[in-house]
């Protein structure tokens, strides 16, 4: 009987890289906040909350409350709650994203990518009226806010994709799965 064991060159490291595990702890961290804060926006913004704040906006700025005003029937029920559901299911393919990329599966880090897009696309739907408001809330410098916000959103959007596919080489494609 004859062992045919062929030796490479081609070592691979066993295990989880350290980069993607401190990468898919930060995401999971961020889910969570982002799931809480999505829940609680849900649940605590009572349409007489609301109204409370828009008349304390409006001894401060008229044209502001109105703007608020406007984004808020704008923002109805169903329209509120399609968008926090967007947001779940972005918050959601990330983090299975994640999960799937912590067991070294390639297909996790697609499942991150549809979820990093999909608030663009909901921002693009329906949050432009409520970036406006917002954005006359602060004042003067309200547009440069918002904007600076988005900045570092896709910024931070952008450097955790990359921290992700620095580690593709890591994992194993889907053709591979057992």
């Amino acid at each position: 009987m004859e062992n045919n064991i062929e030796f490479t060159n081609d070592i691979k490291p066993i295990g989880r890289p350290q980069l993607l595990s401190v990468t898919c702890v930060l995401t999971w961290a961020c889910c969570a906040l982002l799931l809480i804060s999505s829940l609680s926006g849900l649940i605590t913004q009572s349409p007489e909350k609301q109204q409370e704040q828009i008349e304390q906006l409006r001894r401060i700025s008229p044209e502001a409350a109105d703007k608020m005003e406007a984004a808020i029937a704008d923002q109805s029920g169903t329209k509120k709650i399609l968008t926090t559901l967007l947001n779940i299911l972005a918050i959601a393919l990330c983090a299975f994203g994640a999960v799937q990329m912590w067991n070294l599966k390639q297909t996790g880090f697609y499942f991150y990518l549809i979820g990093e897009v999909i608030p663009y696309i909901g921002l693009f739907i329906g949050g432009t009226d409520a970036l406006s408001a917002a954005a006359s809330m602060a004042g003067g410098m309200g547009s440069a806010i918002i904007g600076v916000v988005i900045t570092l959103m896709v910024i931070f959007d952008v450097v955790f994709i990359v921290l992700y596919a620095i580690n593709l080489k890591y994992m194993v494609p889907p053709s591979q799965f057992d």
